[in-house]
């Protein structure tokens, strides 16, 4: 066999293979179209302590309380939870994530106090961690806060709230 011949029937055998695979993915469906975009993260699952199950907000729910976590709030976590808590923030799109929706009222229903500052305090993957970047008093504040959004109503201020992050200057 002269070598020409052999090319001939090299291509002509590799012909008749690509047609047969061909003939055969005909009766299937074709393959399902790639998204553009990778779908959003689903929302984080923790795991927290029983201690922290069981741990007391000492900060009173008040509506002294709700402002000052919501001013913690619209600085540390409405880039993603959105300004109105609602998971629709700026960053949604662009980091793909799914972040919890706050503003309804059955989203925090069977968390506790201990668990959401447990929660705030370790962070998951992309949220970060607010341990060490949170004083305990304003991820106390921040929890109710998050209560607040949910659609539960603080008391009223007494005026006898504790202040926080008061910086006296003499005059």
């Amino acid at each position: 066999m002269s070598s020409k011949t052999a090319v001939l029937v090299f291509f002509l055998a590799i012909g008749s293979i690509w047609g047969q695979e061909k003939q055969e993915k005909k009766g299937q469906p074709p393959p399902p179209a790639v998204a553009e975009t990778p779908a959003p993260l689903p929302p984080h699952v923790f795991k927290v302590s029983p201690e922290d199950l069981q741990r007391k907000n000492p900060i009173k729910f008040t509506e002294t309380s709700v402002e000052r976590g919501k001013k913690v709030y619209a600085t540390q976590c409405a880039l993603c939870h959105g300004k109105n808590g609602d998971g629709k923030g700026e960053m949604v799109e662009e980091m793909k994530i799914s972040p919890t929706d706050f503003a309804k009222p059955d989203t925090l229903k069977d968390r506790t106090d201990g668990e959401l500052f447990a929660i705030i305090g370790v962070g998951k993957d992309p949220m970060p961690s607010q341990g060490g970047r949170m004083t305990d008093q304003q991820r106390w504040n921040l929890v109710n806060y998050m209560r607040a959004l949910g659609g539960k109503v603080p008391a009223k201020s007494t005026g006898k709230e504790s202040e926080e992050n008061v910086i006296l200057v003499p005059q």
